[in-house]
């Protein structure tokens, strides 16, 4: 675990997608009363596991976007006192019985520490992004990424290049799937979701796919949203 301001903490991990190398990247907050909020948990091991109980007692477990499930059931397990918070695509992915649902009509309980917004007309994602007040920090799932890694050898190497990188999997980019107009379904509600989202006072966006986005974060966020307002 990595501390990168008051109160929160990010944990890097990878895993294979089609071959190639996908880093993944868990955000640990501690709230006002004390207690955890985990987003887009990662394979938990003992030693991981250790780590985030030194910090505090797991109260919250957030699976934002749909294609991010894989782990849940494992920290549910783990972690059983804590409340499984999901986006509309994962509950039939695992079979859930006991979660609740991250949906447009979703009180946030978690307003004093965190904005919340809903990504809407988007079924393929059906995200919720956040901003923790206090390190004015925006978390993503899948909405913004950030590649910056190098080619890797052998036949990961040729999938990315020839795959991946043409889809938009490179450098700064917004999800490649929204960048084709079939996957929003309510265009100017989403383009007031981006708007909402733009306007939160945030210096870093904290993405789950690639590296931290620390420099210029607000105006970073505008270029790769401009297309939305078009």
């Amino acid at each position: 675990m990595k501390n990168i301001a008051e109160d929160i903490w990010v944990h890097e991990d990878q895993m294979k997608m089609a071959g190639a190398p996908l880093r993944l990247r868990m955000t640990v907050v501690r709230l006002s009363d004390g207690r955890l909020w985990v987003h887009s948990p990662t394979a938990l091991s003992p030693a991981l596991e250790q780590e985030v109980n030194n910090l505090g007692e797991v109260a919250f477990i957030v699976g934002a976007s749909n294609g991010h499930n894989k782990w849940l059931q494992q920290w549910q397990q783990a972690f059983p006192e804590a409340g499984l918070y999901v986006s509309g695509g994962i509950p039939d992915k695992l079979h859930l019985t006991k979660y609740q649902l991250l949906d447009e009509h979703f009180d946030n309980l978690w307003h004093d520490d965190l904005e919340r917004e809903y990504m809407p007309g988007v079924s393929f994602f059906q995200e919720s992004v956040f901003l923790h007040k206090k390190s004015k920090s925006l978390i993503v799932t899948d909405f913004i990424q950030n590649y910056s890694d190098e080619t890797p050898p052998g036949l990961a190497g040729v999938i990315t290049k020839c795959i991946f990188r043409p889809l938009g999997f490179k450098g700064m980019c917004v999800a490649p799937p929204l960048k084709m107009g079939f996957t929003i379904k309510d265009k100017q509600s989403f383009a007031d979701f981006v708007s909402r989202v733009k306007n939160w006072p945030f210096e870093r966006i904290i993405v789950t796919h690639g590296d931290i986005i620390e420099d210029n974060a607000g105006e970073v966020f505008a270029g790769l949203c401009s297309r939305f307002f078009k």
